[in-house]
């Protein structure tokens, strides 16, 4: 045989073993995902909008809780019972799982505030300029069992003041701002206490002026000591355990998308968001008004959105779980499981999060 035909062989010998080996093509994985209604959606709906879950070999099934339990409070236990395997609420969601015996983990943080405002009303401006003041004042704050009252109540305890201090406004006057305005211009409510879209509607009434701003990690810390852990991914302790590689990639997704919404602008998130996070039967006359609505929703969220870090903070944790076991719950039904939860003495602040996967999603994602 000549050499000449011997050498175009073996050039191609060296080729194929030169070339790497081929990977074996990604399993893809279905995660049954539970986001809240609003901003909860934001974060999911994006990763879906650029690729990121397909990127990860994730196909992504969006569910709403209500549809297998009559109240909302007992997600954990859908996580707990295999229905569904994530879900995006308020962090205190895993510390009444926990407390209730239906646990949960944060894995990753998506605001480290909790967007709320609270104002006093402007005949009061010159004698209400602490929550010092707050003593004898009627304030609007929702339900006794809500993040607003508590949180309120944490403030006022800070200021000095001890528990019972003021007095709560009917609670359906912090859910209907017609209502809560005409209160206000009969003298009957001195401070509320809300978050958007409420906040907005109430500033411009002109009827008060805000004193306390949580919509931010800066004015968060201001008012609290320290940031506050409020909307964010969670799973089961267990579902970590025999599924490590779905939560990284699930992890590794919401990395990506926070990133994207932490350098663009409102404009330029919503150009990116799928048609499931709008409205399906917007009249097509009234879609620019209603894109402009959400524009203007998503802008308002945008500050008080982690930014950079995704992980929970260890004394985040710890102040929350301060907080929420010395709340005094009311008799609701679900004052009541939050109540058994906070006191039960099973909620220690590090067993309510692992940040191992967000660490290394923010470490090896560029």
């Amino acid at each position: 045989m000549k050499l000449s035909h011997i050498l175009p062989a073996a050039a191609l010998l060296i080729a194929v073993l030169s070339l790497p080996a081929r990977l074996p093509a990604r399993e893809e994985i279905r995660i049954r995902l539970a986001p809240m209604p609003g901003i909860g959606h934001l974060v999911p709906e994006l990763a879906l909008g650029l690729g990121y879950f397909e990127q990860e070999g994730i196909a992504l099934e969006l569910v709403n809780v209500m549809n297998y339990r009559d109240e909302d409070f007992f997600s954990t236990e859908l996580l707990n019972d295999g229905t569904i395997d994530a879900e995006i609420c308020w962090y205190q969601r895993v510390v009444f799982g926990i407390g209730n015996g239906q646990p949960a983990q944060a894995v990753f943080l998506i605001e480290n505030s909790p967007h709320l405002t609270i104002s006093v009303a402007n005949r009061l401006r010159g004698e209400v300029r602490t929550a010092a003041d707050f003593k004898g004042r009627t304030i609007a704050d929702s339900a006794g069992f809500s993040t607003r009252r508590y949180l309120t109540d944490f403030i006022i305890a800070r200021a000095g003041l001890p528990p019972g201090s003021y007095k709560p406004a009917p609670a359906e006057l912090s859910a209907k701002l017609p209502l809560l305005t005409k209160a206000l211009q009969a003298n009957q409510v001195d401070v509320v206490a809300c978050m958007e879209p409420m906040t907005t509607g109430l500033l411009a009434t002109n009827l008060v002026t805000p004193l306390y701003d949580l919509s931010t990690a800066e004015g968060t810390r201001k008012a609290l000591g320290d940031v506050w852990p409020a909307r964010c991914l969670y799973v089961a302790p267990s579902y970590i355990a025999a599924h490590p590689d779905r939560v990284q990639r699930l992890v590794n997704a919401f990395t990506r998308a926070l990133r994207y919404i932490n350098t663009h602008t409102a404009e330029e998130i919503v150009a990116k968001l799928p048609p499931g996070y709008f409205a399906p039967d917007v009249n097509n006359d009234l879609w620019a008004d209603y894109k402009k609505a959400k524009t203007d929703e998503i802008a308002k969220v945008l500050p008080g959105l982690a930014h950079g870090d995704y992980s929970v903070p260890p004394s985040a944790a710890k102040l929350a779980c301060e907080v929420l076991a010395h709340t005094d719950f009311d008799d609701s039904p679900e004052g009541k499981y939050r109540r058994t939860a906070a006191q039960s003495g099973k909620v220690h602040p590090e067993l309510t999060y692992d940040n191992r996967f967000v660490e290394k999603a923010m470490q090896e994602i560029k």
